[in-house]
């Protein structure tokens, strides 16, 4: 459990609140101070109970974690971009199909190949 990193989070969420109070209340600011520390203490309890379930908020993470998460996901990445797929697998014909860029469809009678799409009407040329 990284008490020190919980215990720094909820000491600055409290100082921000309190510096609200302060602001908005100031003639309040000490009856303040029993509520701020009651919210502060449900604020951690629900935090720990989170965190003992699996909870792992990016502030409570080492830098060193971090480094490592993305080192993971770059090499995740660049296995992917290179073909070698996700889960390690070999790269088929079919895969290499599937990500090889489709080939433009040939032109049809709503889709000219020349400049403009809609060309110019009148009222002597117009369909009847």
């Amino acid at each position: 459990m990284p008490w020190k990193r919980l215990l720094t989070f909820v000491g600055i969420y409290s100082l921000i609140v309190f510096g609200l109070f302060a602001v908005l209340k100031p003639s309040q600011m000490l009856q303040s101070l029993p509520q701020l520390a009651f919210g502060a203490a449900v604020a951690l309890g629900v935090m720990v109970i989170l965190t003992k379930f699996g909870w792992e908020p990016t502030m409570l993470k080492s830098k060193a974690d971090l480094a490592a998460a993305r080192a993971e996901r770059d090499a995740a990445r660049a296995a992917g971009k290179s073909g070698a797929g996700k889960a390690g697998k070999v790269a088929t014909d079919d895969a290499v199909a599937a990500e090889a860029p489709r080939p433009k469809p040939p032109p049809t009678k709503r889709t000219t190949p020349g400049a403009t799409n809609n060309p110019r009407r009148t009222r002597d040329t117009r369909k009847r």
